[in-house]
Order: C-alpha cells, then sequence, then structure tokens
C-alpha cells in the first residue's frame, strides 16, 4: 500500500477550494452512518478516477469519482471507495456510493451495493426525488 498524498489533488483538481471543502465535509458526515467517527481525517485525492458524471458548484466542476481514500492523524487508512451526488438547482449532496471501512488491514464495512441508501434518501427534497427514484435501493 503507498503512502497518502494530500497534495496532488489528481483528477479531482476540478474542483476548487470551497466545493473540495464542502464535498469532503459531506463525506466525512456520511462515513459516521457506516460508523466512523474518527476526527481530523484526511482525504487523498491522488488516484481519484472519473467515473461519468459531472456537475459545476460553488467554484469548480466536480465528478463522481471513484478511488478516494481517507486517512487518519497517522496515516493510517481508514475508508477508500467511490463517491456519487445530486445536484438539482440549490441543492447539492455528495455521498459513499461505494465505501471500505478498515481498522488495519482488516475490512470491517464493505458496502458494495451502488444506489442511494436510505439515509441519504431522507436528505433529498421530496420535489425532486422522483428524479432518483432508480438510483434509490
Amino acid at each position: 500500500m503507498r503512502k497518502p498524498n494530500y497534495n496532488d489533488l489528481g483528477l479531482s483538481a476540478t474542483m476548487g477550494p470551497k466545493l473540495r471543502t464542502f464535498v469532503e465535509r459531506q463525506l466525512l458526515w456520511d462515513l459516521a452512518n457506516y460508523s466512523v467517527t474518527i476526527e481530523n481525517l484526511k482525504f487523498d485525492w491522488l488516484d481519484s478516477c472519473i467515473e461519468g458524471r459531472d456537475t459545476s458548484c460553488l467554484d469548480g466542476q466536480l465528478e463522481n469519482f471513484s478511488g478516494i481514500t481517507v486517512y487518519d492523524i497517522n496515516d493510517k487508512l481508514v475508508a477508500d471507495g467511490w463517491m456519487d451526488f445530486i445536484h438539482e438547482g440549490d441543492f447539492f449532496l455528495a455521498y459513499w456510493d461505494f465505501i471500505t471501512v478498515w481498522q488495519g488491514n482488516r475490512k470491517v464495512l464493505d458496502k458494495t451495493r451502488s444506489g442511494i441508501p436510505d439515509h441519504i434518501w431522507r436528505q433529498i427534497p421530496e420535489s425532486i426525488q422522483w428524479n432518483y427514484k432508480q438510483a434509490r435501493y
């Protein structure tokens, strides 16, 4: 396993600082739904890969990236996965589509089912939910 790289943003370099901060906060909030409540986590975007959908928001461009890794303050891998997002008008929400949570070298959770989980679905305004019904599981 390689050492984390917090400087090279990989293909996620199209996100401006405001958008990156916004997305990272939302992904950290979502990690709590997978029992990750560690503070001071850091994102490594070096291996981020574009997976087909994009949007413009705040000060940049966002894709539904795979290859995102999250580390603790000791540079120990905590999670890795693929993010997705919902962006309609003024509503924006980023979440983990696929996520693996680690404790040391052991997987403690592996979300391998794509789609919008219930805790995310409840955040989507009813007025736009019909646009995402097929993505729900």
